[in-house]
């Protein structure tokens, strides 16, 4: 009984986005937020399968505090 079970699940990348860009000021944050949830999904399938390409929550999270900054 050295190892536990545990369950993980899957962040919701559609609601951390739109909490993001909702403290970030932006007013019309829900849509924005699908737009670029889609955007990231599409990049992540279409562009290339390298290894340093990150599409992961923390490239987002870094991607909308920049969008906040402008």
């Amino acid at each position: 009984a050295l190892f536990r079970p545990c369950a993980m699940v899957v962040p919701d990348f559609g609601k951390i986005a739109e909490i993001s860009l909702a403290a970030e000021g932006f007013a019309d944050h829900s849509d924005l937020a699908h737009k670029f949830v889609e955007l990231f999904r599409l990049s992540r399938e279409l562009l290339s399968q390298q290894e340093h390409y990150d599409w992961g929550m923390r490239a987002m999270k870094g991607i909308l505090r920049i969008a906040g900054g402008l």
